[in-house]
């Protein structure tokens, strides 16, 4: 009994300092941005991981060949998921604050709760619209909106978080026959594929930073995108996917903190209020109700954060 509490204590531990890393990340990405455009910032995150997966893949031998209609599916996945969901995140971190970006990442859920219901067939609750109004009000109040008009790097993260919980359902569909792995392997290498020639001939390239800058970009695209996705799934496996999302949630709060401690940005009152609401709001649209539950549900495979 003390080693299985031990053991959910570590999980919940490698959930945690999972996302503190993606907190900490939005404002390493703030920092980068100073040095790099967000155009070759986003290229070199596409391509970083892709070499990983690829060779991976080659490693354990997971390449399998891939029908018509999947082509076409890893082809929106690279496009929508993963180079429009890039460009949008940077462009869109030059323009508004750490703390706006994590708050509107965290629609995400119930984003791609609603593009179930419509492309999947999968049923819209009223636990879904409940907790997408309450998340809505809590917005409103977090990011000081004024007559609900948003500022245009608030807009560009929402488009962010859109083609991400976009690539979620893309991903789902393709894991039907492929592994996760696969998926992720073909996905990023078809998004180098289109978007490195793009970069080289239409974007000017940037070498000349110092190695603490190009040490910190790779260690941001390695850690956060890499190692924590790994922490993840392995905490998930062994708390469940419903408890997994309670503290996936917690991701405003430590960015509003970080923002606070790092850059000594001010936390209004109306700030920790409107993230109270998205919490509990995101936390109501996204659980399931439960009967009779002595064991925590199977994991379900996490795309990786962007």
């Amino acid at each position: 009994m003390t080693e299985s509490k031990r053991s959910f204590g570590v999980s919940y531990l490698l959930l945690l300092a999972s996302v503190f890393i993606w907190a900490l990340n939005y404002i390493v990405r703030q920092i980068l941005l100073q040095e790099f455009s967000p155009f070759f910032l986003s290229a070199l995150s596409l391509t970083v991981v892709s070499c990983i997966f690829i060779a991976g893949s080659f490693m354990t031998k997971s390449l399998v060949s891939v029908t018509r209609k999947e082509l076409l599916l890893l082809l929106l996945s690279a496009v929508v998921g993963l180079i429009a969901n890039q460009i949008f995140l940077y462009q869109g971190l030059q323009r508004t604050s750490a703390t706006n970006a994590s708050l509107l990442f965290t629609l995400s859920p119930l984003m791609t709760a609603g593009l179930a219901a419509l492309f999947l067939k999968e049923t819209i609750t009223w636990r879904m619209i409940a907790g997408c109004l309450i998340a809505m009000a809590g917005l409103y109040q977090a990011l000081n909106m004024t007559e609900f008009k948003l500022q245009l790097g608030d807009w560009l993260i929402l488009g962010a978080t859109f083609t991400f919980s976009c690539n979620l359902i893309f991903v789902r569909m393709l894991s039907r026959r492929l592994t996760p792995f696969q998926v992720t392997a073909y996905s990023f290498a078809v998004s180098c594929l289109l978007y490195d020639p793009f970069i080289v001939f239409f974007s000017k390239m940037q070498w000349h930073h110092s190695f603490s800058i190009w040490a910190l970009a790779i260690i941001s695209i390695l850690v956060a995108q890499g190692l924590t996705n790994v922490m993840w799934n392995k905490g998930m496996a062994a708390v469940g996917a419903a408890q997994a999302a309670i503290v996936l949630n917690l991701q405003p709060m430590m960015t509003i903190l970080l923002d606070f401690l790092l850059l000594g940005h001010i936390v209004t009152n109306k700030q920790i209020v409107g993230v109270l609401f998205v919490f509990v709001g995101v936390l109501l649209g996204t659980m399931h109700k439960r009967k009779h539950m002595t064991r925590p549900e199977p994991p379900a495979n996490r795309k990786i954060q962007a």
